[in-house]
């Protein structure tokens, strides 16, 4: 019988419940994207409808490099954690695609409302939505695995 010596530090599977209850109240995480082979993360505000998660990007200038590396349909990730200690942790990986939101309409709407309802969530978003300067998305998992200790 092989012994994993480091079985005892990896924590156990989360069922989707612990997920879901995670994604909904964490509302930040680090969002992964690849493009031409390089990687690029970044931490993200996120709101979590118990189906999609919705954030939005603002551009701070015309060469914003994080607009270099999302493109609809896109396969991206997102690492969702809270560590309260080292025997006392969750981690939540949600894999899918992308789909850019048009500003306006009730998809827009759906986006703003979720972010609100995030703690991370700034009001100044709203503003910056009201100049054009944010970019919404939606998430659509397709993949989504958990641990916690």
């Amino acid at each position: 019988m092989t012994v994993d010596p480091f079985e005892q530090w990896s924590g156990d599977e989360m069922t989707q419940d612990e997920i879901d209850a995670l994604l909904d109240s964490e509302g930040w995480g680090t969002l992964s994207m690849a493009s031409g082979g390089e990687v690029y993360s970044l931490p993200i505000s996120f709101g979590y409808t118990g189906e999609d998660i919705y954030f939005a990007f603002l551009r701070q200038s015309p060469s914003d490099e994080k607009f270099e590396y999302i493109t609809d349909g896109q396969h991206v990730r997102l690492l969702v954690t809270d560590v309260t200690s080292r025997l006392d942790w969750q981690s939540v990986a949600v894999s899918g695609p992308v789909t850019s939101i048009e500003s306006g309409g009730d998809e827009w709407a759906n986006l703003l409302d979720s972010l609100e309802d995030n703690a991370w969530f700034s009001s100044d978003f709203r503003l910056a939505a009201m100049s054009h300067g944010l970019q919404g998305f939606r998430l659509t998992p397709q993949e989504r695995q958990g641990r916690g200790f």
